[in-house]
């Protein structure tokens, strides 16, 4: 078995036109969430890159000056030199008043930066397919992109921002250091670069090992749940899993940890000996500018400001290389993001409102499909007409591809063979939106949202019904009035121990308002339910089955529980993808084949169980 650090050495890294192209994007997107905060972030650093040099200048004038007014003891030097010290502690006020303003613009532009970027990857995934959704590497690229989703971005920038001011103060301080010697340009240099070095190797390591470790984190989010959530709390304090669960939490964390630690060891020893480099360049530097002061050949406050500008030079040099080398960090995770913005979103789809052949329902023609990474087809050459106001039961076993058929139907996956037709025209060319509008539907599983008991229902229609009235009309057609006449505020109740006031349901209760949100789409032409009474006792199911059969809408029901599709006009039974039966409750039953099979167990089961 591999580590995490073999599986992190196989990451492939960006090209680097990839990463120029990532950085210039990515600074599109900063001034386009915030273009004012840009602009002045552009002008204080400007400010904060010359003060520095301009400071260390003023230095060199105070001390001659002072030198100055005591060899002459005039009060025009006096005056001189406290001039140059007002001056200097001007520019020291000023820079420490920009680098206040630059934590505060900085601070607005994470938040608004931030929010554009997790704006961006939101507006991918939402236009993704179900079925490239659902694929286990676009998740694990959603889930890198997530991870750094504000801070990457926001850092990039800044780094850009603080490099340009590290390069214009180098060049300031360079300059000052030439009025000296030339070569006194090339100690600054070497004095910044080992550090650099060092953190260049660093940030690549440190990127290969946390993307190639993503599924490790992944289990670690997991296990954090399983050990916090409530909903997994009731089988794991029963089945007294806690042990079990806390030491493989442990051992996953120590197998990080132990990473993480000889991965920072390596890189602290490699710099305490680039430091050690640095200081020695420094200190050669300084004896040589101490010698030439000595020697009569610079003042003594143009040695301060020579020293002054080679310690705080070679300081910028390694900042400025470091802000390349932590952009060049960013830009490797910010990688992650442009390569989920850049993942293929599914096949195209059409713009149809309506159906060659109107009021003619869904029709499938030797469909086929396969989800990806299975080499066993989910169905295959599936061939069967739904009219219109016809009712339709799907049977079979947990796997047959009854769910499967029924995003076909919709139009939540497309085929990849045959044709899924509505009023005689392939799902395929519809536009998206008006394809989904024909259906009303209960999926399996049905999600229980943490929203208020109206939010619940009205996710049925996309959250846009507001009408009490309407979503009272589906609760009660979704059998889920009982539910709100329990609860303290009815449809404003929120349903989550995350709320303060909020309240749990019974998985019975949240199956009703799930039945209740398809219901609220009574202008859908199919009502599609996919185990709808699951959850429900024999009284309510009998009653929910008798009235959908007596509605108006095509109906499509998958159930276990084969009583419920006596009314059926026609029955499909699914067996490892493929339409074995078809026919009414009746035929299906003289005819003896798997239907029947299916029915006499059932039948036997609660025989027994009325029995006992």
């Amino acid at each position: 078995m591999s580590s995490d650090l073999d599986i992190a050495d196989k990451t492939p890294q960006p090209s680097l036109s990839a990463l120029v192209d990532y950085s210039i994007r990515i600074m599109r997107l900063a001034w386009g969430a915030a273009p004012a905060t840009m602009s002045v972030l552009i002008c204080l650093t400007f400010c904060a890159a010359l003060l520095p040099a301009a400071i260390v200048y003023t230095g060199k004038l105070v001390i001659d000056g002072v030198i100055g007014a005591i060899q002459s003891q005039t009060s025009a030097d006096r005056n001189s030199a406290i001039a140059y010290v007002v001056i200097e502690a001007a520019l020291l006020a000023g820079l420490l008043a920009v680098r206040r303003l630059l934590t505060f613009y900085k601070r607005d532009l994470h938040a608004k930066l931030g929010h554009a970027v997790s704006k961006t990857i939101f507006a991918k995934t939402l236009r993704l397919e179900l079925r490239e959704l659902e694929k286990a590497d676009v998740q694990q690229q959603i889930l890198l992109a997530r991870q750094h989703a504000s801070a990457r971005p926001y850092s990039l920038m800044v780094r850009f921002l603080d490099g340009a001011q590290h390069l214009i103060t180098l060049v300031t301080f360079s300059l000052v250091l030439a009025s000296f010697s030339p070569w006194a340009i090339l100690l600054l240099i070497a004095g910044g670069i080992p550090l650099f070095l060092n953190e260049l190797g660093f940030s690549g390591a440190v990127f290969r090992l946390a993307t190639g470790r993503t599924p490790q984190m992944r289990q670690r989010n997991y296990l954090e749940g399983l050990m916090m959530s409530d909903s997994s709390g009731v089988e794991r304090i029963h089945s007294q899993a806690n042990d079990a669960i806390s030491a493989r939490y442990q051992a996953l964390h120590d197998a990080i940890f132990k990473e993480d630690q000889a991965l920072h060891q390596r890189h602290a020893w490699i710099g305490i000996a680039f430091i050690a480099l640095s200081s020695a360049v420094f200190i050669a530097g300084k004896v040589w500018i101490v010698l030439g002061a000595i020697g009569g050949t610079i003042t003594i406050g143009a040695m301060t400001m020579y020293i002054a500008a080679l310690k705080q030079g070679q300081n910028t040099l390694t900042a400025f290389l470091t802000s390349l080398n932590g952009g060049y960090g960013d830009l490797l995770y910010a990688s992650n993001l442009y390569a989920l913005l850049e993942l293929d979103e599914g096949a195209p789809r059409g713009s149809l409102l309506e159906g060659a052949a109107p009021a003619t329902g869904y029709r499938f023609e030797n469909v086929s499909f396969t989800y990806p990474g299975n080499d066993r087809p989910a169905l295959t050459n599936i061939s069967i007409n739904v009219p219109p106001g016809s009712r339709l039961g799907i049977a079979g076993i947990n796997g047959s591809g009854k769910s499967t058929l029924i995003k076909l139907l919709t139009g939540l996956y497309l085929p990849d063979e045959g044709e899924v037709l509505l009023d005689g025209t392939p799902t395929r060319d519809w536009l998206p939106e008006a394809l989904f509008e024909r259906s009303a539907a209960l999926f399996q599983p049905f999600q229980r949202y943490r929203f208020s008991v109206a939010d619940n229902i009205s996710m049925g229609d996309g959250m846009r019904t507001k009408d009490h009235e309407a979503l009272l009309a589906a609760a009660q057609a979704g059998l889920a009035s009982p539910v709100l006449e329990d609860l303290p505020e009815g449809l404003d109740t929120k349903l989550s121990r995350q709320f303060v006031d909020g309240r749990e349901l019974s998985g019975g209760q949240w199956q009703r308002l799930a039945i209740a949100r398809a219901m609220l789409r009574t202008q859908a032409d199919t009502l599609i339910l996919d185990e709808p009474t699951s959850a429900l006792d024999p009284v309510a199911e009998a009653a929910f089955i008798d009235a959908i059969s007596k509605g108006q809408q095509t109906v499509i029901l998958i159930s276990h529980r084969l009583s419920n599709l006596r009314n059926c006009d026609q029955i499909a039974v699914l067996k490892k993808g493929h339409i074995v039966e078809l026919g009414t409750h009746d035929d299906l039953l003289a005819k003896g084949g798997e239907y029947r099979k299916l029915f006499d167990k059932q039948a036997d089961f609660y025989r027994r169980k009325a029995a006992n």
